[in-house]
């Protein structure tokens, strides 16, 4: 009896473990950690520096932290729902403020393709995170590959209070229907131009890099607004700049869409 209860004992405390050839992941206390490969070629297999590192803990629905590393640079996610606040930072080896150059942006997307080829495995894998805590972590590689070239990886969001509920326009609704995109430029003038909610091979008004990587997709009046900046005025920031800033809590905090999403 005692040797089945120390038995026992230590498979509980064990942690669930998942190995392929170039994904690995675990159960921690409070989340997961785990590592995976890019895609791109190393001379050695022994090479680490194609791997991508990441641990996540805590809840999307209260408190929800992330660490993503990748040669070097560090990438950290802490996301307060309940709050409506999320803080992202990024750091180079050197513990410096990491700012994207085009290396940088080439290496982000590098992970964001990694983390679509992986999405299945975090997923399933279970641990004491929750699905929507799991598609978090996965958001947090898309968000990371909106940051534009030469703009530093530190931000702090909050969902702003005011006629429109927690910051943002929610047009789900306006799925495949034409919707108004406005936003202003330095020198004060306002344009304005139509899109299809959904539409023109961009998924127009939807929150993220392009149309749905993980979950739904949200879709609201900021990121269209944005979506359009860029698309006319050809620049993420810039001119662009006020907008990008408005759709950011948007990625976060608005809810997705489960209109099924047009061409």
């Amino acid at each position: 009896m005692k040797k089945a209860l120390i038995l026992a004992l230590s498979l509980f405390s064990m942690n669930i473990f998942a190995n392929t050839t170039d994904f690995t992941i675990s159960a921690e206390k409070s989340g997961v950690k785990g590592s995976f490969a890019t895609q791109e070629l190393t001379v050695s297999k022994s090479d680490k520096s194609n791997r991508i590192n990441f641990t996540a803990s805590g809840s999307a629905a209260d408190v929800f932290h992330s660490t993503i590393e990748y040669k070097g640079n560090i990438f950290q996610l802490e996301l307060d729902n309940v709050n409506k606040q999320v803080v992202i930072n990024g750091f180079t080896q050197q513990k410096s403020a990491l700012v994207v150059t085009k290396e940088v942006q080439s290496d982000i997307k590098k992970m964001l393709h990694a983390a679509q080829l992986n999405a299945d495995n975090i997923s399933s894998f279970q641990s004491t995170l929750d699905s929507e805590s799991n598609i978090t972590l996965l958001k947090f590689f898309e968000f990371l590959a909106t940051y534009p070239i030469n703009q530093p990886i530190q931000q702090k969001l909050s969902a702003a209070t005011g006629p429109q509920i927690q910051g943002w326009t929610n047009i789900c609704s306006s799925m495949g229907s034409r919707k108004t995109a406005v936003w202003d430029l330095d020198r004060g003038s306002v344009k304005r131009k139509s899109y299809v909610v959904g539409g023109h091979g961009f998924c127009a008004g939807r929150c993220g890099a392009g149309c749905p990587t993980f979950g739904d997709g949200q879709y609201t009046q900021d990121c269209l607004n944005h979506d359009a900046c860029a698309d006319v005025e050809g620049e993420q920031l810039g001119n662009c700049s006020d907008e990008w800033r408005a759709a950011s809590d948007d990625f976060w905090f608005s809810p997705d869409c489960e209109t099924p999403h047009s061409s």
